[in-house]
């Protein structure tokens, strides 16, 4: 029942990726606004990158949410399936990461570069890009742990504090948009302490397709490779009987 339930998702998932990634990006160049005429805007064509960068780190945080639930189940049962859950979450959740990371890089370069100040200096010293960057290097961490660490007992019991750990990130990188006045992230959830960073109408909806569209990436991709790391954990047991078999 659960292996037919789990094969139904990753159908439904994928079917959902094939035809919201077309809707994304019709969205994202024929109905969204048209930066070009706004003196304030610096880089109208790179803004468009604001429909796939928030999108992917809030299906990161959606990951991390998964790791930190499963985290806490392993440590309270020490049941290795949560862990290997939690192990599939969190390397998809890292990629979503490393994804934001990257398009959030090129959009600020060009949207927040100041004149006698470094680009990347601009976009580093921003609040909320530091927390994301302590969050993606928390959760690099825990992938490499489980590289250099031996014994899965061992493994899972670091992995479950260190994504335990690291998910307090997720609300801190939401409040400081939110409190700090000195964010230059927009805020769709409202003005916040910076009005002048707040989101349209239209713009929120599009950005609600794009969320929707990578959660259902993240749920695909993890549903694979939680299967693939349950193959992996099935042949290592068959190899491990016919290695005592005389």
């Amino acid at each position: 029942m659960k292996a037919g339930f789990e094969a139904k998702a990753r159908q439904v998932s994928l079917a959902a990726v094939l035809v919201g990634f077309p809707v994304l990006l019709y969205l994202t160049w024929f109905v969204a606004p048209d930066w070009s005429y706004q003196p304030d805007v610096t880089a109208p064509l790179t803004r468009k990158i604001l429909f796939f960068h928030p999108p992917s780190a809030w299906a990161s945080f959606i990951a991390y949410a998964v790791v930190f639930v499963l985290g806490i189940a392993y440590l309270n049962e020490r049941d290795l399936r949560h862990d290997r859950a939690a192990r599939a979450a969190a390397e998809v959740g890292f990629m979503m990461n490393s994804i934001a990371l990257a398009t959030g890089t090129l959009w600020g370069i060009q949207e927040w570069a100041k004149a006698g100040q470094n680009a990347l200096a601009t976009v580093y010293s921003e609040p909320k890009v530091l927390v994301v960057v302590v969050l993606w290097l928390t959760f690099a961490a825990y992938l490499l742990l489980r590289r250099f660490v031996d014994g899965p007992e061992r493994q899972a019991r670091l992995a479950a504090v260190f994504g335990v750990l690291g998910f307090i990130a997720v609300p801190a990188s939401f409040l400081t948009s939110r409190l700090l006045t000195t964010s230059l992230h927009p805020d769709i959830a409202g003005p916040g302490s910076n009005p002048d960073a707040a989101v349209s109408g239209d713009v929120g909806m599009i950005l609600l397709v794009g969320f929707l569209v990578f959660l259902a990436l993240f749920v695909h991709l993890w549903l694979q490779r939680l299967r693939i790391l349950r193959l992996e954990d099935e042949t290592a047991v068959l190899e491990a009987q016919e290695t005592d078999t005389p």
